[in-house]
């Protein structure tokens, strides 16, 4: 692989995982009944509360 195609390939999966981290928070503002279902998600959301 070049360079040009491992840039690409380290921004695009940056993209997802921004991508992923919004819906998980989106998704436990929209459904505070999915609270304490997984606390690892738990965590995630009220970390990237902080953060915002």
């Amino acid at each position: 692989m070049d360079e040009k195609k491992i840039q690409q390939a380290i921004e695009r999966r940056r993209e997802l995982a921004d991508r992923n981290l919004g819906n998980v928070v989106t998704l436990l503002e929209r459904r505070q009944e999915l609270r304490g279902i997984y606390p690892m998600a738990d965590l995630l959301a009220d970390n990237v509360g902080w953060l915002v």
